[in-house]
């Protein structure tokens, strides 16, 4: 394989792991594992801090260097999950085992091996191992602990002829937004499930000792990872599920450490992201109760660390999401309002890090969606606009790269929803114009990738919203249909799922009220009648959660507002006045309730203007 080959397969284990990660490279070509070497900077310039090279100046002192190189990288980023590039290729004297430089790589690795305890403990990041071609036989063999927890090897060789080699790395394009398209997570997918057999068959022989299962865990903690990417949910739910039991094992067995507690946490979370994803939103919920309690835990043994701060934040950012999509929304406001303090404290113990102040803009946005679904719409357009301000300061500090574009386009778009709920119509129009022009940039630089679409589609959905409002109708118009067009392209990559099939139908809803602004009644009223279709399919798969509820009352009350017919009408009215008084009797949350059943009046007001006097419009 070359570099471009290697990075696309070694890049999405550094990217998802959760703490260390091995990849080992064996080359025996500079240039191209100079380029992979570029590759992994590019993708991790935004992140956090730069990647740490570690690449000992002669042989004789190369152990020394190594570990104290790695010691030092520790304790200036304890923290802070930052790849540590760790070449041992200098190869003057290859193969020849009495030589100094493999002498020295001979200690550096048998080193290594020793400290696989520390490393999995205390290091506790990607590490990428750079070795000469012909140390892939040999490495299993001097380092077999290491070659055990191994994420991910290859064999780097240059498919053309190689040039001299340059005197400084070659740059390349910045690779860490490239498209990953679907065949490649098939074969990721695949590629994990090998890991998690080969992991299997290790326990059959060798029984259930804790590493094996740590091993395992985490093994199926990826491939669930790998599946949910590639659009297979209900085996990802399957693989985390395992991954979570074997955690539970690990805890009866070992008691409670902090790494089996942070363990649990993370696949109750994991487990919790899918069980959302599946609409199994009360089972979400108990998941990531449950992670959060662990995390609280930890924090009493460990105190007030970085990492237990950071960990604790993720864990009331999950149960707030989880709470509101359960209506819940008193408790998640309480949630959000928790973890920004905590992603304010680290601001004040870390300073103005990009992982820092991105977190904090994350913790903002969340607590600002969650005051405007409360009614406090000035408290969410003071979160936004400090949310704004740090992405602005990270683009400043980071440059153009994918995901500080992203992260901006999604802070103007929640800004300009806040200011169009302000009656601040203009202001929110230059906001969505400015994001949509930073997603057309994306589109340019990374293609016609599920995420890059959505994302636009998004923006133009927004637009055209503030559009309609302003009286710009025919632009809205526009908007609204280059918005469905690409929805459309998405259902024909990704299937069916329910993110697909809900965002499908809020396109139809939205072009559907652009045209009967446009006084096209027909195409108005086919619109809206696809987007039923798509709800009630939704709701086959999903059951009768609050947001399934929520989208057939509303697809049902534009088609009521359309429909010729008007026994037809009032066949529609009746459903979803239905579908409304069920969700004001079934909402636990007294704020949520409220939002309801101001809905619930409202349609019944609308509906009885239509209604001949005698009909109840609250019957089914």
């Amino acid at each position: 394989m070359d570099a471009d080959q290697v990075w696309q397969e070694m890049r999405l284990h550094i990217e998802w792991a959760e703490g260390f990660c091995l990849c080992v490279v064996f080359t025996d070509q500079t240039r191209e594992l100079l380029r992979l070497q570029q590759r992994l900077a590019d993708a991790w310039q935004w992140r956090t801090a730069a990647i740490t090279v570690i690449r000992p100046p002669d042989a004789e002192s190369a152990v020394e260097h190594v570990f104290s190189a790695l010691e030092q990288h520790r304790a200036r980023l304890p923290d802070v999950q930052v790849p540590v590039w760790l070449d041992l290729c200098t190869a003057p004297d290859a193969e020849n085992a009495l030589a100094p430089w493999e002498r020295a790589r001979h200690h550096s690795v048998a080193r290594l091996n020793e400290a696989r305890s520390w490393l999995m403990r205390d290091l506790a990041r990607p590490l990428v191992l750079c070795l000469p071609l012909h140390w892939s036989s040999r490495l299993a063999t001097e380092a077999p602990d290491l070659w055990h927890v191994r994420a991910y090897s290859a064999r780097m060789q240059s498919v053309v002829p190689v040039d001299p080699v340059p005197a400084q790395p070659v740059s390349s394009a910045p690779a860490d937004g490239e498209a990953i398209h679907w065949a490649q997570w098939s074969a990721h997918v695949a590629t994990m499930a090998e890991e998690v057999l080969r992991f299997r068959r290790l326990r059959e022989a060798l029984g259930d000792s804790p590493q094996l299962l740590r091993d395992l865990s985490i093994s199926l903690e990826r491939l669930g990872d790998a599946q949910r990417e590639a659009g297979q949910g209900a085996q990802a739910l399957e693989a985390y599920r395992e991954s979570l039991g074997l955690s539970r094992q690990l805890r009866e067995a070992l008691g409670d450490s902090p790494q089996v507690l942070r363990d649990l946490s993370v696949s109750l979370i994991k487990l919790g992201d899918a069980q959302r994803e599946a609409g199994q939103g009360r089972q979400a919920l108990e998941a990531y109760r449950e992670s959060l309690g662990l995390r609280r835990q930890l924090r009493e043994v460990l105190g007030d660390r970085p990492q237990v701060l950071r960990d604790l934040s993720i864990s009331l950012d999950k149960l707030g999401d989880a709470q509101r999509e359960a209506g819940q929304g008193a408790q998640a406001l309480e949630a959000y309002r928790e973890s920004l303090g905590l992603r304010r404290q680290l601001r004040e113990a870390l300073g103005d890090s990009p992982q820092v102040l991105r977190d904090l803009s994350i913790s903002l946005d969340r607590l600002g969606d969650a005051q405007r679904e409360a009614g406090q719409g000035g408290q969410a357009l003071e979160a936004y606009r400090e949310s704004l301000g740090l992405r602005r300061q990270l683009r400043e500090a980071l440059g153009d790269s994918p995901q500080v574009l992203r992260d901006l386009s999604v802070s103007l778009d929640r800004l300009g929803d806040a200011q169009r709920e302000a009656e601040q119509g203009a202001q929110a129009l230059e906001a969505y114009r400015e994001s949509l022009g930073l997603r057309r940039q994306l589109r340019e630089a990374l293609g016609d990738s599920p995420q890059v679409l959505r994302d636009l589609s998004i923006s133009l959905d927004s637009l055209g919203d503030a559009q309609l409002e302003a009286g710009q109708g025919g632009q809205a118009l526009e908007a609204y249909r280059e918005s469905l067009g690409l929805r459309r392209q998405l259902r024909e990559a990704l299937g069916d799922s329910p993110q697909v099939l809900r965002d499908l139908s809020i396109s139809l809803i939205k072009l559907g009220d652009a045209q009967l602004a446009a006084h096209q009644v027909e195409q108005a009223l086919e619109a809206y009648q696809e987007s039923l279709g798509l709800r009630r399919q939704l709701r086959e798969v999903l059951g009768d959660s609050p947001q399934v509820l929520d989208d057939l009352a509303v697809s049902l009350g534009r088609l009521a507002g359309v429909e010729p017919d008007r026994q037809q009408r009032v066949v529609w009215q009746d459903e979803a006045l239905a579908w409304r008084q069920r969700l004001v009797d079934g909402c636990p949350d007294p704020l949520a309730q409220s939002r309801y059943r101001q809905r619930l009046e409202l349609a019944r007001r609308l509906f009885e203007s239509d209604r001949p006097l005698g009909d109840n419009p609250g019957s089914v």
